[in-house]
């Protein structure tokens, strides 16, 4: 017996989400995490590459004890603001794009050491940064 037409579009919906899902992680090991909350650990970003929506608020936590930065690394914000050890930092992303941020203290403008980079709405990180933070982005 053929399945009914209800059966056929679930399974190919789901399908098509599980391609989607594994398309947006970026390969390589590097995944983007639809998150709104970022931890600022070992002197690093975690998670290094976010994905929210267009008006979301990401919210940096410093989770060490020296002063780390939130500081743009692109030209299409500008943000510099040093977070204490145990402090918060947050910032609203309105438009569409693909934001770099950087640690003044602990990494570069060139994305190298402590470092992320945020999607905002339909915007794709297509070079997610790896996990290590010896990583250089660009390229979108």
């Amino acid at each position: 017996m053929a399945p009914d037409r209800r059966t056929v579009l679930q399974l190919t919906g789901g399908a098509v989400a599980g391609i989607l899902a594994g398309c947006a992680g970026g390969g390589g090991g590097t995944s983007v995490e639809a998150t709104t909350d970022v931890a600022m650990v070992n002197s690093q970003f975690d998670p290094r590459n976010v994905h929210v929506g267009a008006g979301a608020t990401v919210t940096w936590t410093n989770e060490d004890g020296d002063a780390h930065t939130v500081t743009s690394a692109s030209d299409n914000w500008e943000v510099d603001v040093e977070v204490p050890g145990g402090e918060t930092a947050t910032h609203t992303f309105d438009s569409d794009g693909v934001y770099d941020v950087y640690c003044r203290f602990h990494g570069s403008s060139d994305l190298s050491g402590m470092s992320m980079k945020v999607g905002v709405g339909e915007a794709t990180i297509e070079q997610p940064l790896g996990s290590g933070g010896g990583d250089v982005g660009g390229g979108y």
